[in-house]
């Protein structure tokens, strides 16, 4: 199986490097020939007007047959593989009633044929066949494999101009672009100098012409200056801080469509303007004898490198947030603040190096077809409105400054991070119908909002939402989640520069239980360590932080941190659904001690007269492989577990996935990350407690479609990934979800795993 990951990489190579799409294909053939010992590995197109196969590339058939072996879409065994549009397994071919004989290929040797279809955007576009001389050298347990090397060849065909007719004499057709590549790297033509490549933020397609976005005063222009006059610059800054809560109010007040999600994501902004050590440490440095300008700069600075210093980028992003409103205030200050809301005559895509919420709201009109950065974020709350308004959006365009100029033509694709300048009309109409294929899938995606993730034959699970700010609340509903499997309570923390209070902290909770609708909410008490070390928290410094005093023992060594999160949680419970759940449970003595800590501060409660449930459910987080070997003794302490993939995958592969040179391996696939999610999943069922799955893995179809299985109770992911994820199971039948993970439990080879699950997911 390695052999067949390394064709894999091989094939994927040969596309990059390839000069053009005939030459291209030609070579991917020969070497699937050559590397699998299969006598004949050949490719056949349908061609306009008629619509005929036509024998494209071949090794092993006589080459005089390659563009002159032609017949119709209903003729052959090929013809029956697009009839069927599914693979199709023949062992003596010869006596098939649909075999044509074509006298000048020299195939009337061979024993089995195994014919593949060639389909891209639900288009037919030919078939893959193989053909071998020995009767046992194929079978049908070979089609996911083949499939797979299929499917890279339908991106080829599909974005390399192949579907067209290409001249006999094998010369490529100069104006075939790539499009939109999926599988593949398109090869280097002419118009790839004009194909920009990014990250994708926020789905969609958009088409339009370039324009540059003005920005206002940054912080990289404000130079140290002194004043002698420091209340003024005080009362300074309190009027244009005031004059931005009253801009922001209003707009919120004032926008129609402004849905509760997005007024969310100002309201974090509102309360970062309102935060007191945020005011409090640029009083200081106006105190100093700076001017309010720099003293707002060294601290937003100092914020920033807090972030910065996280490895988790979600909390990362949060920098940004910092420094937009922080330059809004800046703007403000020096009385610049630039109007962005001029009327787009045409449609249009917005350029910037960056954008703010402020910013986009702004701008935000039915001509602004798409949103290009070269800087941003994936997970910034420009990307959150961008999906929320649903504006394409591609950030990371490193060299889009230099390459595009204003009034370029544009098609902008935000679910693959491309940026086309200049398209050719092959492009434009390709995009055309893409743009029809994801308003169809966007519908029918919709339309499973309110349905049950229940299998077809009744096999029922939850999926719930991992949150970490206000803003993230609205997703919930806006997505379709059930509860809230994950509420990470580090942000508040992470922006202060004091510990936040037990009142503060319940006020904050009590906002996140508002914006759930009545949903139940897991919290999760405070995760720190590894790369999430609060700047005002002297920790010191560790050899290997990931490995060391973090996260449940931080707060069991800090009763001055612990105690007060614990009875904000357990005060917040009186009149919401919650649950109570602890980070990193590693041993059966430190769950003792959380249990003896909680009933101590419920017994302080109590005799304070203050409501809380009794009853509270109390949760562990299992992701340390240790503590699956003992959790029949853990449970005996906890009322439900949740299994956090992301550190669990982390620690049994020994691989940092931050780590760029390890990250590769770092696979929710692999054989030992099942094996011990299948038995954790068991013991709980044994023991009768509920389990869910929560992080990455959990919304990724490959390994949802295997944790249900298992026998799950629920999958705790970000909001935007249970649309699909519901599909997913909707679609799926619970007996042969458990047949394909008995297979997969068998395997040893996380590529085996992969191509495996490829073949059980396709059509779902």
């Amino acid at each position: 199986m390695k052999t067949k990951y390394y064709l894999f990489e091989k094939i994927c190579q040969i596309m990059a490097d390839a000069s053009g799409p005939r030459h291209t294909l030609m070579t991917i053939v020969k070497l699937v020939a050559d590397h699998l010992h299969i006598d004949v590995c050949s490719v056949y197109m349908i061609t306009p007007p008629d619509g005929d196969l036509v024998l494209r590339a071949s090794a092993g058939l006589r080459l005089e047959s390659i563009d002159t072996i032609t017949m119709t879409a209903h003729e052959g065994l090929t013809g029956l593989v697009l009839e069927k549009g599914a693979p199709l397994f023949v062992k003596k071919p010869a006596d098939h009633p649909r075999y044509k004989y074509f006298e000048s290929s020299g195939e009337e040797r061979f024993s089995t044929y195994l014919g593949i279809p060639l389909r891209q955007h639900r288009r037919n576009l030919g078939a893959l066949v193989f053909q071998t001389v020995d009767p046992d050298a194929l079978s049908e347990k070979d089609i996911p494999f083949f499939s797979t090397i299929a499917g890279q060849i339908a991106a080829l065909a599909s974005y390399g101009g192949l579907v067209k007719n290409t001249p006999p004499d094998g010369k490529d057709d100069a104006a075939s672009t790539p499009s939109r590549p999926r599988d593949f790297v398109p090869p280097p033509h002419k118009a790839e100098r004009n194909l920009l490549r990014g990250i994708p933020a926020s789905p969609g397609i958009g088409e339009g012409q370039a324009h540059y976005l003005v920005r206002s005063i940054g912080f990289d222009q404000i130079r140290p200056e002194y004043t002698d006059s420091p209340g003024n610059e005080i009362s300074r800054l309190e009027t244009v801080a005031q004059q931005l809560r009253d801009e922001i109010r209003n707009m919120t007040e004032n926008i129609d469509d402004l849905s509760f999600q997005d007024a969310a994501i100002f309201e974090s902004h509102l309360m970062m303007l309102s935060d007191p050590s945020f005011r409090k440490d640029i009083v200081e440095g106006i105190r100093k004898g700076y001017t309010a300008a720099y003293a707002l700069k060294q601290t937003v600075a100092r914020h920033i490198q807090r972030f910065m210093k996280i490895d988790d980028p979600y909390l990362r992003e949060r920098a940004k947030d910092i420094e937009d409103i922080g330059r809004q205030v800046l703007a403000r200050l020096l009385g610049d603040t630039p109007d962005q809301s001029t009327t787009l005559t045409a449609d249009t895509i917005l350029i910037a190096s960056d954008i703010s919420p402020l910013e986009l709201i702004a701008v935000r009109q039915k001509r602004l077809k798409g949103l290009a950065l070269a800087g941003g974020g994936r997970t910034s709350h420009a990307a959150i409105l961008a999906k929320s308004f649903e504006i394409p959006l591609v950030i990371g365009l490193s060299d889009i400054l230099d390459r595009v100029q204003e009034g370029d033509h544009l098609i902008l694709d935000g679910n693959s991070g491309l940026v086309f300048r200049s398209p050719s009309e092959d492009i434009i109409n390709e995009y055309k119908q893409i743009r029809g294929e994801k308003k169809r899938l966007s519908r029918r995606l919709h339309t499973l909002k309110d349905k049950p993730p229940v299998t077809k034959d009744g096999h029922r699970l939850s999926l719930n939402a991992n949150i970490g700010l206000l803003s993230d609340t609205p997703l919930v509903q806006l997505y379709g989640a059930q509860d809230i499997g994950l509420y990470r309570t580090e942000f508040p923390f992470l922006i202060r520069s004091t510990f936040p209070t037990e009142d503060e902290q319940v006020d904050i909770y009590e906002k996140i239980l508002a914006g759930v609708d009545g949903r139940t909410v897991t919290i999760r008490t405070l995760d720190l360590g590894g790369d999430k070390f609060l700047s005002y928290f002297d920790a010191g410094k560790e050899q290997n932080p990931y490995l060391g005093w973090r996260s449940i023992r931080v707060s069991l060594e800090r009763d001055d941190i612990f105690r007060p999160q614990i009875r904000a949680i357990l005060r917040v419970s009186g009149n919401h659904r919650v649950r109570l759940m602890f980070p990193m449970i590693c041993s059966l003595g430190e769950s003792k001690k959380i249990l003896r800590i909680l009933e101590e501060e419920k017994q302080a409660l109590a005799d304070r007269k203050i409501a809380f449930d009794p009853h509270l459910p109390i949760g562990a987080m299992v992701e340390v492989p240790g503590a699956v070997k003992i959790l029949p003794a853990l449970l005996t302490c906890f009322d439900f577990v949740s299994i956090g993939t992301n550190d669990l995958i982390q620690y049994m592969l020994a691989v940092d996935r931050n780590n760029p040179k390890v990250a590769s391996l770092y696979n929710p696939l692999h054989p030992a990350v099942l094996l011990t999610v299948q038995e954790a999943i068991s013991a709980c069922k044994q023991a009768g407690k509920p389990i869910s799955v929560c992080g990455e893995a959990a919304g990724t179809p490959k390994c949802a479609y295997l944790f249900m299985a298992m026998g799950c109770d629920a999958l705790s992911m970000t909001p935007s990934n249970v649309p699909a994820i519901k599909r997913l199971i909707r679609n799926s039948r619970w007996d042969k979800a458990r047949a394909d993970l008995a297979a997969v439990l068998e395997m040893s080879d996380e590529d085996e795993i992969g191509l495996y699950l490829n073949a059980a997911l396709n059509g779902l």
